[in-house]
This record gives C-alpha cells, sequence and structure tokens, in this order.
C-alpha cells in the first residue's frame, strides 16, 4: 500500500467515523417522528414545545412537508442525547433559556406573529455580531436551531425526495445540455465525490 491510497483510507474512515452518529441520528429521528406519543430523551416536553414551534418557522409546510412534518425537533433531541457533548448541550440549553425570555414572555404565550418577528428579529441580529450579551446568547439559539433544523430536514427521506432532486438509480447520460434542463433548477440531494 502506497502512502495516497494509505491516506485515502484513513480519510474515508474519518468522515465515517464523524458521519456516522449524525446519519444515524437522523434515521432514528425520522423513525422516532413517525410514531406518536414518543418522549424526548434529552429534553423536557415544554423545550421540545419550543424547538417545534422555532423551526416549523424556520422551515414551515408548503406544497411539500415541513421540519415538523419529517420529524426534526426529534432529531434535534436524537443528536443532543447521542452525538453532541456535555459543553454543547449546555450551551444549547443556556441560549434555548435566553431565547425563551427575548421576546418579553414566554415565547410559546406569543402571537404567532410575534413569534415570526422575533425569530426574524433575532437571526437578523446573529448575523450582525450582537454586543449585549442576553442578545447574543438569544441570537445564537435561532443561528443553532436553523442549522439542525437544515441538517435534519435534509437528512430526511421528504427533504431528500421532495424537496432536492433524487435519482437512485439514473438514467442514460446526455451530454452537453442547457444546464436548465439538468434538474429542474433543483440541487441534488446526492452528489457523487470522486477521489484521486
Amino acid at each position: 500500500m502506497n502512502r495516497r491510497e494509505w491516506l485515502k483510507c484513513v480519510s474515508a474512515l474519518a468522515v465515517g467515523t464523524v458521519a456516522a452518529p449524525t446519519l444515524l441520528a437522523a434515521f432514528d429521528a425520522y423513525a422516532a417522528a413517525q410514531v406518536p406519543g414518543t418522549n424526548p430523551q434529552f429534553f423536557t416536553r415544554p423545550q421540545l414545545d419550543l424547538i417545534s414551534s422555532v423551526v416549523d418557522i424556520i422551515i414551515p409546510r408548503s406544497d411539500t412537508p415541513g421540519a415538523v412534518d419529517v420529524g426534526v425537533p426529534r432529531f434535534i433531541d436524537e443528536m443532543f442525547a447521542n452525538v453532541y457533548a456535555k459543553a454543547d448541550q449546555e450551551r444549547y440549553i443556556s441560549a434555548l433559556a435566553a431565547f425563551d425570555k427575548a421576546g418579553g414572555k414566554p415565547f410559546l404565550q406569543l402571537s404567532e406573529a410575534q413569534r415570526k418577528a422575533l425569530v426574524m428579529k433575532l437571526h437578523a441580529e446573529a448575523l450582525a455580531d450582537p454586543k449585549d450579551t442576553a442578545t447574543a446568547l438569544a441570537a445564537s439559539s435561532v443561528l443553532m436551531n436553523k442549522k439542525l433544523a437544515m441538517m435534519g430536514f435534509f437528512l430526511s427521506q421528504p427533504g431528500c425526495t421532495e424537496v432536492l432532486q433524487y435519482s437512485a438509480v439514473p438514467g442514460a447520460y446526455h451530454a452537453d445540455i442547457p444546464l436548465a434542463k439538468a434538474g429542474n433548477g433543483r440541487a441534488w440531494a446526492v452528489e457523487t465525490v470522486l477521489m484521486f
């Protein structure tokens, strides 16, 4: 085995080690979301309700399923129960508590319009890098939820097959076609990576 082959094997093993828990959490979360009445593993029921409300604002139901429909809250719960380190868990819980207080009263007691406005406001503040510590913590919660919502949604079967372009068995090879005809404007759910 030469050095290049050895590096390919080691890098594939490293990627597999990092990606495997995330993929397993996604599959378990999607399966748990299909079973009504399952209890959260990491969060309390009120915390999971809060997370559900936020991810529903981030990826709402439209002509495709929304984040709640595909089990993103369960995915987030599964990730924190089985993947994230203790320090990350504590930071997320602190940010979630700060977010819940950011609207003047608990988030779930706000109207739909107030909830959406608060999420949009804190998202904009997070991107602007706020100097106030309490605002920064609450705003970081929105970014963490957005990141996890997108990850969970696009790892789910509906996210991959209904929103992204997916072909389990690709068809014939068509060379030199216009980009507009390649995928109907949607990104591919699975991209082939060639290793040289």
